[in-house]
């Protein structure tokens, strides 16, 4: 298999797997299958579809991919078939046969050990997935510490059992997961896995109220790339000091726990009565910074929605703020203020919102909330002071813990 493929596919990132396993073949109706249902996958994922037919698309790939591993099962014979059925039934959410053509692959003497523990990957997502942390932790832990890549596959499933935790409500176990993930990506000298492992821990200490431990991970990681900073050269150059940057507004929003929200300055609302933050006093406030054209942003939609069904009778009001990107639904930059409103309000219709967006006046509210990654939520309690900032980490379950804590706690109290 070839080094990053499986890797990248399990991160989410869309590759072409007719070479799986360092074959050369030419494409088979097995590739052409995967490819298919990756296609569906990618049109659900489009800004300017209703959720509706986004689900159906969805759904649509899942049948497509049982049927098409039913299809594969009885003539897949090489290593390269192999996968792809696995990873149809990945794409089916068909836990137990995915887990018997992995597990037979990983018993392939010529399957090397690197690739057997990004097959593992795939273990540990479905496993968290099905709640079945247990066997996750024994998948990780036979992941071999000598194989090319082996830190960063330990950080990505470390970080996988890390949401999985979360999720079951399981801080302390969810902290001791994201040590393991941040110690496993420093270690791998990739610069945008160690940032991503250092945020995630820094946002699990601050809603366990450790704010010196989350500002000390920042810290660290911070001066130790600006020594890099002083030998690196090329593309290096640039990597480093854009995630100097990020790490700088990330501890810079830290400054802002416990102190009196900022109010926002909007130009327009759209499909959102006007407020202000001060108005809001009495309840707790989820404050999205946001983009339509952001697939992170969407991904967080379903979970906002939830929050808002689940918490408003409660007290809480979810406010979004984005700001002019001259986003059609499509492209960035190319439409003007009047068309990208229009397609804001229709955004809302969509997606079925139960809430509309601010619009920045330029981009003050997020130059107040040192916002430089979407989405970023702000959670507000109910004396306005700022409680808890993170940005997206496939890990919105510890913001909806967040959200509970703080309900649960009285203005009088704080």
């Amino acid at each position: 298999m070839g080094r990053s493929v499986l890797l990248l596919v399990w991160l989410g990132v869309s590759v072409s797997v007719g070479d799986a396993f360092g074959q050369t073949t030419p494409e088979r109706s097995a590739a052409q299958y995967v490819e298919e249902v990756h296609a569906l996958l990618r049109e659900a994922g489009r800004a300017d579809i209703a959720e509706k037919e986004a689900a159906a698309l969805r759904e649509r790939a899942q049948q497509l991919a049982r049927q098409y591993a039913a299809r594969l099962k009885d003539r897949a014979r090489g290593s390269e078939d192999r996968f792809h059925l696995g990873y149809l039934y990945y794409l089916a959410n068909d836990v137990e046969n995915m887990v018997a053509v992995f597990r037979e692959l990983m018993r392939d003497r010529a399957v090397s050990e690197e690739d057997r523990q990004r097959l593992r990957l795939y273990l540990i997502e479905k496993y968290c997935e099905s709640g079945r942390l247990r066997e996750a932790e024994e998948e990780r832990a036979a992941i071999s510490p000598d194989a090319f890549n082996a830190k960063e596959v330990m950080a990505a499933a470390a970080m996988r059992l890390a949401v999985a935790y979360t999720e079951a409500g399981q801080l302390e176990h969810a902290m001791r997961a994201q040590e393991a993930a941040y110690a496993a990506a420093r270690q791998s000298g990739v610069i945008p896995l160690a940032w991503k492992a250092a945020r995630a821990l820094a946002e699990l200490y601050v809603a366990m109220g450790k704010i010196n431990e989350s500002r000390a991970v920042l810290s660290q990681l911070k001066d130790e790339l600006q020594r890099q900073l002083s030998w690196a050269e090329g593309e290096a150059v640039q990597t480093l000091t854009r995630t100097v940057a990020q790490i700088e507004s990330t501890l810079a929003q830290l400054e802002l726990i416990g102190k009196t929200a900022p109010e926002i300055a909007v130009a327009k609302w759209i499909e959102e009565p006007p407020t202000r933050l001060a108005e809001l006093r009495g309840r707790v406030v989820v404050l999205e910074f946001w983009a339509a054209w952001c697939p992170d942003c969407r991904g967080l939609i379903p979970h906002i929605r939830r929050w808002a069904a689940r918490y408003e009778k409660e007290g809480v009001k979810i406010l979004a703020v984005t700001r002019y990107y001259g986003f059609n639904g499509r492209e960035v930059g190319r439409a003007s203020k009047e068309e990208e409103e229009r397609f804001l309000a229709e955004f809302k219709r969509l997606r079925e919102l139960p809430y509309g967006t601010a619009l920045d006046d330029g981009q003050r509210s997020f130059e107040t909330y040192h916002v430089t990654w979407v989405p970023t939520i702000a959670i507000i309690d109910r004396s306005g002071r700022i409680r808890y900032i993170f940005t997206w980490n496939e890990n919105p379950s510890l913001g909806e813990w967040m959200i509970r804590q703080v309900l649960s706690e009285s203005a009088s109290e704080r």
